[in-house]
């Protein structure tokens, strides 16, 4: 039989045994951790991704697309291309009162006091560097983007429908003439009584003016599940650009050469090597 001397020994070998297990298994735990947030994305065997999406911005709407390259662990390089529609905050789309000449046709909505459709096409340059990787399998990460690049301000004229009639008949006669603002018919433009309601779309595209710009940007990213094959990120952001002259979009507002906007975006897409 083993002296009690030699059984504490024996049980203070095991215990200790046991201490060290214990302490390389929490070592290799905490290294695994270590490795997974300090290599997010490695792991998924890609380095480009492809997204589209859109935005919901307090100054209208916005769709683009972005590429991702591999930068660095944590950190790829981003290239944007973004199309938007610019409003302004008291721009209200009205509907047609009582229409005093049904010989004219029907009576469209149209924004009063409009004078041009601002639109703006941007394509920038910048990164995304993750700030929260998915440390659990299928968990969401959380990243910080911010690109700056080249803004482009397309001004389109904004036509109405006017009537107008000749009181040089024997009876008068009325007719719609498409008008788009100007100072020599201001006192027309800005009449609900003259409006019979907004032109087609399409006119005044070729009047269209170009006014070039840049632009900054700044996002946080909410990737909800790490996945490869349909990627869906969420942004938060704001966007800022500023052009060489001002954008008149209201005729009873100051123009400005510049844009601010708040966002919050979606978009899906995929990864690949």
């Amino acid at each position: 039989m083993q002296s009690l001397a030699q059984q504490d020994i024996w049980k203070n070998e095991i215990a200790r045994t046991r201490k060290q297990t214990t302490s390389r298994q929490k070592t290799s735990r905490f290294q695994q951790l270590h490795d997974h947030i300090k290599n997010w994305g490695l792991s998924y065997d890609y380095d480009k991704e492809l997204l589209i999406g859109g935005r919901l911005n307090s100054n209208g709407w916005s769709a683009g697309i972005y590429y991702f390259t591999r930068h660095s662990a944590g950190s790829y390089n981003l290239w944007q291309l973004h199309f938007s529609e610019i409003k302004q905050e008291k721009q209200i789309k009205q509907q047609p009162g009582k229409n005093s000449h049904p010989e004219l046709g029907l009576a469209t909505p149209y924004v009063f006091g409009k004078i041009n459709n601002l639109y703006t096409l941007q394509l920038g340059f910048g990164q995304e560097q993750f700030l929260l990787p998915g440390v659990i399998e299928d968990n969401l990460s959380v990243s910080f983007r911010y690109n700056a690049g080249f803004s482009l301000a397309m001004l389109k004229p904004y036509y109405l429908q006017l009537v107008k009639t000749d009181y040089t008949q024997s009876e008068p006669v009325s007719h719609i003439e498409d008008v788009k603002y100007s100072d020599s018919n201001a006192d027309d433009f800005l009449n609900n009584a003259d409006i019979h309601g907004a032109s087609k779309w399409s006119m005044g595209l070729n009047e269209t003016q170009l006014v070039p710009g840049a632009y900054v940007e700044a996002a946080f990213v909410i990737t909800p599940k790490a996945q490869k094959w349909l990627v869906e990120t969420i942004t938060l952001g704001v966007n800022a650009s500023a052009y060489i002259k001002s954008l008149p979009v209201m005729a009873e507002l100051p123009a400005r050469p510049y844009q601010v906007s708040l966002f919050a975006g979606l978009a899906i897409g995929k990864r690949w090597k």
